[in-house]
């Protein structure tokens, strides 16, 4: 697979960045989703990655400093800050990062969680912000 080279900002390099993961699926678009045969149904912030199972490696979509690591209670929570952008890893089972680093594309921030609907695969939520304003990151990320 040829790598492609990302430019130095974060916004011109829309529809671009990697996956937060390998070996992915998104189970749950932005916005407002139903979960078909339930009557769940709420807003999601950011996308849902599935994975085949828990402890895939989640790794930055784009070089940017670690501004926030936290127990969620069902998990971990990773915030990088690339500029005017934020992307939030969580649903995590470990971090590998701490507040304060700064990371690269690609770099590896954690492991993915279990899927807490009882799925026998992995779960994680991730979130892009532009400021303090949820986008959907399915258009920044590459097709």
């Amino acid at each position: 697979m040829q790598i492609l080279k990302l430019n130095a900002s974060f916004e011109s390099n829309r529809g671009r960045l990697p996956w937060p993961v390998d070996q992915h699926f998104v189970s749950i678009h932005f916005g407002r989703y139903e979960i078909e045969g339930t009557h769940l149904s709420g807003d999601n912030p950011g996308i849902t990655i599935s994975t085949p199972s828990p402890g895939a490696t989640a790794k930055s979509v784009f070089e940017g400093d670690v501004v926030g690591v936290f127990n969620m209670g069902d998990g971990m929570a990773v915030t990088i800050r690339h500029g005017k952008y934020f992307t939030t890893y969580s649903n995590l089972s470990s971090v590998s990062v701490h507040k304060g680093d700064n990371v690269n594309t690609g770099q590896a921030i954690g492991r993915v969680g279990a899927d807490d609907e009882g799925g026998s695969g992995g779960k994680m939520d991730f979130i892009l912000m532009i400021s303090t304003k949820n986008v959907n990151p399915e258009p920044w990320l590459r097709h």
